[in-house]
């Protein structure tokens, strides 16, 4: 039975995918992009590839001059949550009208792309029509959200009574303010709003002079303001006016409300497209700034049979050296599954063990997102049903464990879930107990995963778990370099050759005694000695047919890549020629046009040309009409002419509209066209595959 929480199948929190979210998020345009980085989960096999594809046609589409607009788009989900509530404030229906407009304009952009961007043209397709929810939308509201006077009848008759109320209520006001008898206990001249109604300040010692309603006074009691008696009518039917217009927008905006709650499930899968379309934007901008490309899947054209990373970089690490906190991020070779199942890793602590089962760990889940990484061109990940991860040391103080106890448990959870499709990473196996016993027990148990055939990464400290790969066929060695001069980890992958623990050297560019350091290398040397020997020339082999593989692989890269450079170098010269010829052609028939429409106006001029000279003429202009038609019919045009059909479509220059073919006269040279509702016949001359520029 899957887990609740697909993440957690492969090893998400222990490959810190919240911290690679965290650094996604920062290529994000919008708040449904940044919803989309947070709810990153596992894809099948087949969405996989199209998220993948997806990338690489945002790409295309950048090296040649195109951006992707998100203007307008915005996560939806909380306005649809809103509707259902009750009715949506200005901004929330204003960013509601702003998505139902990118998601139409979006659409067609995308579709008009599909013929060199099919997965992006498949996401504009699948784009639900919103039109009618988005006409619904602007029946109601302006850009802003405010709600238009035309969103219902009553709302009209109230707003425009409701001006003209105020036209009037303003006209009564300065009236009074400059009739004899008044403007000379006025404070000033001007209306102010009291509660709501417009009122005249009156001097306080003046305020019995005008009849009227008091409805305040000033702090300093020196004025009153009052409203005069002929505009309290008026203002009382605005009052009426005013609250009649917002009960009617209350009902207005709760039945747009209903309508947007009736169209969430559309609107919400529109979103959930968009949001594959941003991370798409998201990953194409992450390769930029990262040098992270799409890797390649098992089957593939290149592809290797199982996990081959090239110069793999962990991300976080690279976000490190872009914000200046880290000087270099050494990159990691690695592979696993062509030639061996399991790669045990050895070598000193702090040697970059972990980083390299958490740089192969990360890399296999991010491809599973749909993601990029960092990476060289050639890198091959597999698409594995789950990772099994025991990575830190951390301990389970809660539950009372020791560290080993924890490194157990997991190991058992990953034993329960290992097979030929699970990645399984463990991090200083036989570590935190006695080094005998660990060992017996790390042997044990690389053992069963390689029994179940499940690809293994596996790091330790413990010299006799080396062995197991010179014991194992489908099993083998690794090393991380580590410098004995500095004491300093390479962070650098060596495969075939096991690691030294450098103990003794380490011991001594520290400064332990001489004559302790000495003894303990007698002591190491007695006991063993002839394995020491056999290791190091196994090593010295190894060493050597890794160099040399290394070098094989390096240069069938090379030239893999520049296949495909002159393959698109090829590619982009028949597009040249193809569009080149198509201008050409292009010209060709509209100077055509123009030299038998020059034709056809002289041949109506023949009958006014006296009789002995007419035949000649007219012989010249069929023979100049017949240049024209072999001019015009280049093996290509002839090629569409002879394929024509009905229902395909045809570029009328005269009209300048695209039109379908009804009727196709080869013997008459003609066709007849449908030009909107009307049918109209055209010579073949006067069409063309062609649009105008």
């Amino acid at each position: 039975m899957p887990p609740a929480d697909p993440l957690s199948a492969f090893a998400a929190a222990t490959l810190d995918l919240p911290a690679l979210q965290a650094v996604l998020a920062g290529f994000g345009e919008t708040s449904l992009g940044a919803r989309a980085v947070a709810e990153l989960v596992p894809l099948e096999a087949d969405e996989v590839r199209a998220a993948l594809g997806r990338v690489g046609e945002v790409q295309l589409l950048a090296r040649a001059g195109e951006v992707v607009g998100l203007g307008g788009v915005c996560d939806p989900a909380p306005l649809l949550a809103a509707a259902r509530a009750g009715p949506l404030d200005e901004g929330e229906i204003a960013r509601l009208r702003g998505f139902l407009a990118a998601a139409e304009r979006l659409g067609h952009w995308l579709e008009r792309r599909a013929g060199e961007c099919p997965l992006l043209g498949r996401l504009g397709a699948d784009l639900p029509d919103l039109s009618a929810l988005r006409e619904r939308v602007d029946v109601v509201v302006d850009e802003r959200g405010k709600v238009v006077d035309t969103a219902s009848p009553l709302l009209a008759r109230l707003r425009i009574e409701g001006r003209e109320l105020a036209r009037r209520i303003d006209s009564v006001l300065r009236h009074a303010a400059t009739r004899d008898g008044i403007k000379q206990h006025l404070s000033d001249h001007r209306p102010h709003l009291r509660g709501g109604r417009l009122c005249l300040a009156v001097k306080a010692q003046s305020s019995g002079r005008v009849r009227g309603i008091v409805h305040d006074r000033s702090q300093s009691d020196r004025t009153a303001f009052i409203e005069p008696r002929e505009a309290v009518e008026p203002q009382n039917r605005l009052a009426d006016c005013r609250t009649e217009e917002r009960r009617e927008l209350a009902r207005v905006l709760s039945e747009l409300a209903r309508d947007i709650g009736r169209e969430s499930e559309p609107v919400a899968r529109a979103a959930d497209l968009l949001a594959r379309l941003e991370l798409a934007l998201i990953s194409a901008r992450f390769c930029e700034e990262f040098r992270a490309r799409v890797p390649l899947l098992p089957g593939e054209a290149g592809a290797s049979a199982g996990l081959l990373l090239r110069s793999a970089r962990h991300p976080l690490l690279v976000e490190e050296l872009r914000r200046g906190r880290l000087d270099e991020v050494v990159p990691i070779d690695l592979r696993l599954g062509e030639d061996f199942d399991m790669l045990v890793v050895t070598g000193p602590n702090t040697g970059g063990k972990t980083l390299a089962l958490k740089t192969a760990g990360l890399a296999v889940l991010m491809t599973r997102l749909g993601l990029p990484i960092p990476c060289a061109e050639g890198t091959t990940v597999p698409l594995y049903a789950g990772i099994a991860a025991d990575i830190g040391d951390e301990q389970e103080l809660s539950q009372s464990l020791s560290t080993f106890s924890s490194h157990l448990l997991r190991i058992r959870a990953g034993l329960e879930q290992a097979d030929g499709d699970t990645l399984v990473l463990i991090d200083e196996l036989g570590g935190g107990t006695d080094p005998d016993e660990g060992a017996a027990l790390g042997d044990a148990i690389l053992a069963e995963l390689l029994a179940r055939g499940a690809p293994t990464l596996v790091s330790t400290h413990l010299g006799r778990l080396k062995e197991f790969a010179y014991r194992n066929k489908r099993a083998e060695n690794a090393c991380t370099e580590f410098d004995l001069e500095t004491l300093a980890p390479c962070y650098r992958l060596v495969i075939g050759i096991p690691g030294e623990s450098a103990a003794l050297v380490i011991a001594r560019r520290l400064g332990l005694p001489a004559g302790l350091c000495d003894a303990a290398g007698e002591r190491l040397e007695r006991r063993d000695e002839h394995v020491a020997a056999l290791l190091a020339e196994v090593r010295d082999v190894r060493s050597e047919a890794e160099r040399v593989r290394s070098l094989a692989e390096s240069r069938l890269a090379d030239a893999a890549r520049a296949s495909r450079e002159a393959g698109s170098l090829r590619d982009d010269l028949e597009r040249r020629g193809e569009q080149l010829e198509a201008e050409a052609q292009r010209g060709l028939e509209e100077r055509v046009r123009e030299a038998r429409a020059a034709l056809e106006r002289a041949a109506r001029l023949l009958e006014q040309v006296p009789s002995r000279q007419r035949a000649p003429l007219a012989a010249a202009l069929a023979e100049a009409e017949g240049a024209l038609t072999s001019a015009s019919l280049t093996e290509r045009r002839q090629a569409f002419l002879e394929g024509l059909n009905k229902g395909d479509l045809v570029y009328l220059p005269r009209y300048r509209r695209r039109c379908a073919v009804h009727k196709v006269d080869r013997e008459g040279g003609v066709l007849v066209v449908k030009l909107g509702s009307v049918k109209l016949e055209v010579a073949f001359d006067e069409v063309t595959p062609f649009e105008s520029l």
